[in-house]
């Protein structure tokens, strides 16, 4: 059947929009890119790879447009962040719509079944960094594929702009990654030609970032990273007391006994003890987050998600294996406006009712850090203590 003249095919279109561009635009630049960790996902279907195109451009030029929020501010308002987003990223701006004055494509090779592996083959494999329903064995595209990334800007973008797409592909390369769960350290990339972003520029636009003694390589940088996290949050004698025998003590963080407390249920000799009541400190790593409670008279698993429309929230922290140009580190990323996203945080489990995770009041924030031993002595807030953990530990 012959194609109507009003539709559109995509190829054309493409081809149309190089061509009358092309005199409009500044040359490609090549970057060579290489995963460092194993991709996660990234497909059409959600926690799959995509064999026919493991890379989406589109997908990068999110990512770009994502880490140009957090490098390009501080902002007057949002209307003020988003007039500037859309006159380099394109959108509906108050002048109208706008196409993005930055192209991004991606050149890379076919997947094979040599370049995939079940996670449970992955040796260092951060298991915390990927928690999945039990039995879930994913297929990864393995670290070491390679990929080429060719990058655009309109010649009309002015010298600021150009500057602010530059450190939007700096930071990209240091921090961000492809696929899903980039902020575990999943799909990590190194980019040939581009300087890593250092921890004096991440303070400077308003973050923290934590990077440990060099580890043997990549891999084991990025496993020292989620593993500090993991036993932070549920590691013996840190995040939970020790256990006897194969069954873990109890939790040091407040969320369990105060769920115990509100559903006036607990298990045998398992009374509330907790000091803390009535806050979930946790919350500020990420939403949701299920609590399983195995034991006869426990409470249902309970999920705490944030309030309002939304049932996650990113976390505000990174992990993943950090290259200085030398070395490979073990890293943690506080993203700028962290303290801003995670003050104000209401959570509860859906059907209310929903209060302040972490109080905003210093002296109360410094009365129950004190009480909860992962925290005592490193910070008044979850974030800033387990930093000082990762630096220290």
């Amino acid at each position: 059947m012959r194609r109507s003249t009003l539709e559109l095919d995509p190829s054309v279109a493409l081809s149309a929009w190089s061509e009358t561009t092309a005199a409009n635009a500044d040359p490609w630049t090549h970057y060579v890119c290489k995963l460092v960790t194993p991709l996660y996902g990234g497909g059409v279907r959600a926690a799959e790879v995509d064999t026919g195109m493991p890379i989406r451009a589109a997908s990068i030029r999110g990512q770009l447009r994502f880490w140009w929020r957090i490098v390009a501010g501080p902002f007057a308002s949002p209307e003020a962040m988003f007039q500037r987003e859309a006159a380099i990223w394109g959108g509906i701006a108050a002048s109208g719509p706008s196409a993005s004055r930055v192209a991004a494509r991606v050149k890379a090779k076919p997947v094979q079944a040599m370049h995939l592996s079940a996670k449970s083959q992955f040796a260092g494999l951060p298991a915390y960094g990927l928690i999945l329903d039990p039995g879930a064995d994913p297929i990864l595209l393995k670290s070491g594929y390679s990929f080429e990334l060719s990058v655009r800007c309109a010649s009309d973008l002015t010298s600021q702009q150009y500057d602010e797409v530059q450190t939007a592909l700096r930071w990209w390369a240091s921090f961000g990654g492809v696929g899903a769960r980039t902020r575990r350290g999943f799909g990590a990339v190194q980019v040939g030609m581009l300087k890593p972003v250092t921890p004096e520029e991440v303070a400077q636009c308003g973050g923290r970032l934590c990077v440990a003694p060099s580890g043997s390589n990549e891999i084991d940088a990025w496993e020292t990273s989620v593993k500090k996290l993991q036993r932070f949050r549920q590691g013996p004698n840190l995040g939970r007391n020790p256990g006897q025998g194969n069954r873990p003590g109890r939790s040091r963080w407040p969320e369990p006994d105060t769920i115990r407390r509100q559903t006036r249920r607990h298990a045998k000799n398992h009374d509330p003890e907790h000091p803390v009541d009535g806050a979930y400190p946790r919350a500020w790593f990420g939403l949701p987050i299920i609590f399983h409670f195995k034991d006869a008279g426990e409470p249902n698993d309970s999920t705490l998600i944030p309030d309002g429309e939304r049932d996650r929230m990113a976390s505000p922290l990174i992990l993943r294996p950090y290259w200085s140009g030398q070395k490979w580190h073990p890293s943690a990323l506080l993203l700028p406006g962290w303290e801003r996203r995670t003050t104000e945080l209401r959570v509860g489990f859906g059907n209310g009712p929903f209060r302040r995770a972490w109080p905003a009041d210093p002296a109360e924030r410094a009365r129950l850090a004190e009480q909860i031993k992962p925290m005592a002595g490193r910070g008044d807030d979850p974030l800033t203590a387990f930093m000082d953990y990762f630096e220290q530990d």
